[in-house]
This record gives structure tokens, sequence and C-alpha cells, in this order.
């Protein structure tokens, strides 16, 4: 049942993430945001009232790969081509009980959901086999998932994107020039997403030298144009400049760390017209929780001497991607779903606290401290399974 009206003591509002106080927000039968007042007197007439608390939009998760769930912290002593390159360890789970891979993917979904995400776009290998297993385990579950399939050598192409949202690319260097040029022929419309992992590894952009002439970069943007870049992490400002500000930049800092890889050219990214996403990647390698992925984002950025504005950081995770994957959701503002967290400010983790947006990003432990999520309007029950 959808919950028509809530107030909240703070709330982070519109594309500014701006914190406004005493705010009341209506809920239409469908799940949207109808309206919202400031400086509401209604605190105790109305549907639902949090007096000490925080409203905030939930989170996207812009790039993951729910399919290797099963395969937790069994890569930890691989390189990242020995985990998940194109006969990675990744691909054992396609060995294992089809029940244990939809149940461990059931899991990761749930982890997400219970800590704040309400949307993921997640790289999908395997065909449709891949795509149907995948929606098999999200069943009945309160999360928008969107699936960048993988085509392989028994499916068309076509028969591929109409059951997904597009195409989620290990690496251009998976296919010649004549098969990129095929595939950015047939995802022309502009309504079908095409994202691919570039500069993650030193020794794929070496190969890449060798056998095109060009950086994996490089041939994405010359024979691919995808919409989405993931990664970046060995190019420097050089070969940054390159990017077209139509692309949208998503970064797995965690993921890198885990490969000892390094941490990836954010700073480059920050006073630029791109917009910029935050991805966990594998699950085999790190925890679907990507409030947890934006803290070590602040944290890192501080101790290279890069401050950056936590609004603007809590962008990366809401506003950004909601932008340039065109979805109505990771914002408070009317017309969009009423996707929403309501944070307890008073636990012991978040009293004392002054500034409702440190605390969220700081303090707040997820599920623990979150006293309501909803989403699309309805409640989201404590015990999903």
């Amino acid at each position: 049942m959808v919950i028509q009206q809530i107030f909240s003591k703070f709330a982070l509002i519109g594309d500014n993430l701006t914190v406004k106080q005493d705010v009341l927000i209506d809920i239409n039968n469908q799940g949207r945001i109808s309206n919202i007042n400031f400086n509401s007197t209604h605190e105790n007439d109305v549907e639902l009232s949090f007096p000490h608390h925080l409203l905030s939009p939930k989170f996207i998760n812009s790039h993951t790969h729910l399919g290797d769930s099963v395969l937790k912290d069994q890569a930890f002593e691989l390189s990242l081509n020995e985990a998940v390159g194109i006969k990675g360890w990744k691909y054992n789970v396609n060995k294992l009980d089809r029940t244990q891979r939809l149940a461990a993917m059931r899991s990761a979904i749930i982890e997400m959901i219970e800590s704040g995400t309400a949307a993921c776009y997640d790289f999908r290998e395997n065909g449709l086999t891949g795509i149907n297993e995948l929606r098999e385990a999200a069943i009945g579950l309160p999360i928008d998932l969107h699936i960048l399939g993988r085509h392989d050598p028994r499916t068309d192409l076509i028969d591929i994107l109409s059951q997904c949202d597009g195409l989620g690319l290990g690496s251009p260097l998976f296919f010649s020039r004549e098969e990129l040029e095929m595939i950015q022929q047939q995802v022309s419309s502009p309504d079908v997403f095409v994202a691919t992992h570039v500069g993650e590894d030193p020794h794929v952009i070496r190969d890449s030298l060798d056998r095109f002439g060009l950086t994996d970069l490089q041939v994405a943007l010359q024979y691919l144009d995808p919409n989405i870049l993931i990664h970046l992490t060995k190019y420097d400002d050089n070969d940054l400049v390159e990017i077209p500000t139509s692309k949208f930049i998503v970064f797995c800092p965690r993921s890198n760390a885990y490969f000892g890889l390094g941490f990836p050219p954010i700073s480059y990214f920050l006073n630029k017209r791109h917009l910029i996403g935050l991805g966990t990647d594998n699950v085999m390698t790190v925890a679907p929780n990507i409030l947890e992925e934006l803290r070590w984002v602040v944290l890192r950025l501080k101790e290279q001497g890069i401050p950056i504005n936590p609004i603007q950081a809590l962008k990366f995770i809401t506003i950004n991607p909601s932008k340039a994957l065109k979805i109505l959701t990771g914002c408070i503002k009317e017309k969009y779903w009423a996707d929403l967290l309501v944070i307890d400010l008073q636990t012991n983790r978040t009293s004392f606290g002054k500034d409702p947006i440190m605390t969220l990003l700081f303090r707040c432990h997820l599920p623990e401290d979150i006293s309501l999520n909803l989403f699309h309007g309805e409640v989201i029950s404590n015990e999903l399974s």
C-alpha cells in the first residue's frame, strides 16, 4: 500500500540536494511524489511523522556484476585477469548448481535494497540464460534492476537487446574492428545503453596498442561510441581529455583496490561537465553497498589533498546517475518515484551530529539507522527473502 504523506525534520531536496526543514511530502497512488511543502506545521497530523530524522533520496548503483555472488571472497589472491578475464575464475559460476546461483544473486540484491539502493545497472554475462536467471532471482524484490546484457555465439545480438536495457561489454578488445562497428550499428537507438570497461588494467592497454595501435579507450570511442565508460583507472589527464562530456563516467574504486590496481582518476572529472557515478562492481570481491563505496571515495580524495564537497559527493550515487541514465529516482522532487530513506538522527551513531549530510555520509550504519525504506511509495519489509 502506498504511503500518502510523510513528514520529516530534514530532507535533501531537488537536484542540488538542498537541506530543507520541516518537509511534508505528498505521494500519489502511483507511488510518485506529487507535492512538497517546506516549513510545514503538520508534524502531528500526517500519516507518518519523523521529527528528528533526515529524508534522503535512495541510491543508484551504476555498475554491478551480480552473477558471481555465489563466489564471494574466492579471488583475493588472483590477478584481475585471473579473476574476471575472458577465462577468469568468475566463469566457474556456470559449473555450479543453478539454485545456488539464483539464491546468491537474490541475497546480493536484498543486501543492496536494505542498504538503500533503489536502482542498479548490472553487467550480465552468459547471453539470454544469464539475463533470465537474474530476472528470476529478482522476482518480487523492490528494486529497479536494469540489465546490460552480453551476447554469446549462441544468440543473435538483436535477441539479447530485446530482453534487456543495453549491452555491458567486458572490453572492446573482445571484438574485431568489424564486430565493434556492427555492434555500434545495431545499438544506434538513444534508448539503448552501451557500456564497457576501459583502462582498468595496464596489460589490457598494452594489448590494445599492440593489436589496434590505439588504447582500449580510443578503440571504444572510435568504434563503439558507448554511453557509459567504466573504470579508467590507468589513464592520466592527457588520455582523459579525449572523452566527450556526453559520456557517463563510472568508477569502482574499492574493486580497483581489491586487485591492487590503484585509485581511479576521479579528481580529473570533479570540475568538468561529465557526470560521475559509482558502482560496487563484482559481488565476488566487494559488498554491494554503494554508500560504503562513496565513503571510500571521499576519504581517499581527501588523503590525496583533494577535498570534495559532501553534496557533490552524494550526487555520485543519486542525482548524477539519475540524469545520465534518465531514470526518475535518486532525487526528491515532484513526478519522481517516492524512493526514499528516512534516517534516524538520534541513534548512538548519528546523535549530536551538526550537519545531516555529513551524518549520512560518515555516521549512518545501514540498514540499522534506516527508520523507513520506501520504494515507489510503499514500505519495504524488514524481512525480505
